[in-house]
C-alpha cells in the first residue's frame, strides 16, 4: 500500500474501513430490509414512518429496535474503554483489536447470510429471524465507525454521517481559493481531497458488492474481508514493533 494516496498508515485506516463500510452498508441494504446498519437517521426515518401506520407488528418496531442495540452496543464500549484503555501497549493496540474482531464478525457475517440466504429465511418483511445477522452487522459497523473516526489524521472523518464527508470536502476545497498563503492553500487542498477519497473509497466498496451480489450473494463480501484480514496482520505487526 505504497501509493501516493495512501501518505501513511493513519489515511490507510480512514480509506480502507471506508471501502468495507460501503461494502457492508449496501449488503445491509439489500438483504436488511433497507436498513442501513451504520446509519442510524435513516433507521429512525423508517421507525418513525412504520410507527404511525399503528400496525405495532414486528415490522414497525425493526428499525426502532436497530437504534436501541446501537444504543447498547455504544454503552458497553464506553464501559470497556473505561476499564481497559489504560492496559494498551502502543497507539496501535487499540487498533489491532477492533480490526480483529471486525474480522470475526465479517466472517460470521458471511456465514450466516449465506445460510439464511441458501435456506430462503429472508422473507418479504423483517422478522425476529433476522435480528441475529442484524446485531452483527451493528457491532461490525460500530467497531468500522469507532476506527475511522479515531484514525489518527485528526481530521473528523466519518461513513457514518456521509452529509457531513460532503460538507467538509466542499468547505475546505472553497476554503483553498480565498487563503493567501500558499502553505494554507495547500493544506487546504489536501484536507479536500483527503474527504473526497473516503466518499470514493465508500463508492467503490458499495459499487463492486452490489455488482458481485447479483452473482454470488454474500459471498460478494469475501474480497473485502481479504482487504480487511491483511490490514489486520499490518496493524498487529505495527503494534508489536512498538511494543517490543
Amino acid at each position: 500500500m505504497n501509493i501516493k494516496i495512501y501518505r501513511s498508515t493513519n489515511h490507510e485506516i480512514h480509506y480502507l474501513m471506508s471501502y468495507i463500510g460501503g461494502c457492508m452498508e449496501v449488503m445491509s441494504f439489500i438483504y436488511l430490509y433497507k436498513a442501513l446498519i451504520g446509519f442510524m437517521t435513516s433507521n429512525m426515518v423508517f421507525g418513525i414512518t412504520s410507527l404511525v401506520k399503528f400496525s405495532f407488528d414486528f415490522e414497525s418496531v425493526y428499525h426502532i429496535l436497530i437504534i436501541i442495540i446501537w444504543l447498547v452496543i455504544s454503552a458497553i464500549h464506553q464501559l470497556i474503554e473505561y476499564k481497559y484503555i489504560s492496559k494498551t501497549k502502543s497507539p496501535w493496540h487499540v487498533y489491532a483489536i477492533s480490526l480483529t474482531l471486525n474480522c470475526f464478525l465479517m466472517i460470521a457475517f458471511i456465514a450466516l447470510g449465506n445460510y439464511m440466504f441458501t435456506h430462503e429465511l429472508f422473507t418479504n418483511h423483517p422478522t425476529i429471524k433476522v435480528m441475529p445477522l442484524v446485531t452483527i452487522g451493528l457491532i461490525f459497523m460500530y467497531i468500522q465507525n469507532f476506527i475511522i473516526k479515531s484514525g489518527g489524521t485528526k481530521l473528523p472523518t466519518s461513513t457514518s454521517v456521509v452529509t457531513s464527508v460532503y460538507i467538509l470536502m466542499i468547505t475546505t476545497l472553497c476554503q483553498s481559493f480565498l487563503k493567501n498563503k500558499n502553505k494554507e492553500r495547500t493544506r487546504l487542498r489536501f484536507e479536500s481531497l483527503h474527504y473526497f477519497l473516503v466518499i470514493l473509497h465508500f463508492f467503490i466498496g458499495a459499487f463492486i458488492t452490489a455488482i458481485l451480489n447479483k452473482y454470488i450473494h454474500f459471498y460478494a463480501l469475501i474480497i473485502p474481508s481479504v482487504v480487511l484480514i491483511a490490514f489486520c496482520i499490518k496493524i498487529w505487526s505495527l503494534h508489536m514493533s512498538k511494543a517490543a
